[in-house]
């Protein structure tokens, strides 16, 4: 399983005030090939400000300047509240959905969970494991 290098993450983090951000990061559960990194806007919706996801060797990012070798992608529509999130990520010309991210999440006092799949349109879909922050 591949994780985000820290200077994507850090370049997805980067024009954002860091009080008015939060991210979610995810890893392939039972050895899935998967991982998400949304960096999201705390506002009354879901704000997906950057992405970098990854499946099977393949990576995905809103932003392709940071990360050349990635597939382009962009934020089309999303849902977020106390227990799940849901977010779709198109092509640039906004023609089909490429990446959708699911992650359902269960907390009880101190105790939580989250947890969800990434698919990707004609390849497949991996579960994975989020932490919130």
């Amino acid at each position: 399983m591949k994780i985000a290098p820290i200077g994507m993450v850090l370049a997805v983090l980067s024009g954002s005030p860091a009080a008015a951000t939060g991210t979610v990061e995810c890893t392939g559960a039972d050895s899935a090939d998967a991982s998400v990194f949304l960096s999201v806007g705390r506002l009354p919706v879901l704000a997906v400000l950057g992405a970098v996801i990854e499946a099977e060797g393949t990576t995905y990012a809103t932003d392709t300047d940071v990360n050349p070798d990635a597939e382009p992608i962009v934020f089309g529509q999303g849902f977020s509240d106390g227990d799940r999130l849901r977010a779709d990520f198109t092509d640039p010309n906004i023609e089909q959905i490429l990446v959708s991210v699911r992650i359902e999440r269960a907390f009880e006092d101190k105790a939580g969970a989250e947890a969800g799949i990434v698919r990707v349109a004609g390849r497949g879909a991996w579960p994975i494991v989020c932490v919130s922050g």
